[in-house]
């Protein structure tokens, strides 16, 4: 088995199609330079859809999210697929591309929530372009559900700012021991609850990403600047 290139037709079903936004707002006017060629009046603050063959195209309407229905179904194909080469794999093939595919899936759950939560602060979506953002970030917890269950682990999708910067400057990442519990653990946690606090105690909600996080992120990913 090509381990390599099973890896990458896998990372590719989690990127494609993917639903995203780059918000001119968390660019600094220091670094618009880097967009001189580009018409930033449509680039910025647009949805847009990276399709299977990695074309990027503006949202205009509805019908042009539908390829996320899709989403679905394609991550449960390599749910599957993960499943099958661990039958037909050494132990070793296996761990090292169910190591390096959870990495990935923990950015895209991670950053698909995240744009979840901010497209509305950012785009001028309507409410049934808002729901594809939801319908992908559900896809990609589903999904991360679906490994955790079917491989006994947990992956751990909170990123921190230097997790996630690692990530989209070096594709580095922690090792899978800091990342991945296994069932051992998890059942030690369930029988052994962490008391909760008082009622009387306000949680604050953390901050997801910060603004610098973000436009590190988009320029990184979109423009592989550093």
């Amino acid at each position: 088995m090509d381990t390599s290139k099973t890896l990458k037709g896998l990372i590719k079903q989690l990127y494609t199609p993917l639903l995203f936004f780059i918000p001119k707002s968390i660019i600094p006017l220091s670094e618009l330079s880097e967009f001189r060629n580009i018409k930033t009046e449509d680039f910025f603050n647009t949805i847009v859809l990276l399709s299977e063959n990695n074309a990027t195209e503006k949202v205009l309407a509805i019908k042009d999210c539908t390829p996320l229905l899709e989403k679905a179904s394609i991550l449960n194909y390599n749910t599957i697929a993960l499943m099958d080469i661990k039958e037909n794999a050494s132990s070793l093939q296996f761990s090292t591309l169910l190591e390096s595919y959870i990495m990935h899936l923990r950015f895209y759950s991670f950053i698909s929530k995240w744009m979840n939560e901010n497209v509305i602060n950012h785009c001028d979506a309507n409410k049934k372009i808002k729901g594809y953002f939801q319908l992908q970030a559900d896809c990609f917890q589903y999904h991360k559900l679906q490994i955790e269950n079917k491989f006994s682990i947990r992956i751990i999708s909170n990123l921190n700012s230097v997790e996630i910067l690692s990530y989209i400057n070096h594709d580095d990442y922690v090792p899978l021991k800091d990342v991945i519990e296994n069932q051992k653990s998890i059942a030690a946690k369930a029988t052994n609850p962490i008391p909760e606090k008082s009622a009387t105690v306000k949680l604050q909600k953390p901050i997801l990403i910060t603004d610098d996080e973000a436009r590190s992120f988009l320029l990184a990913t979109v423009f592989n600047s550093n």
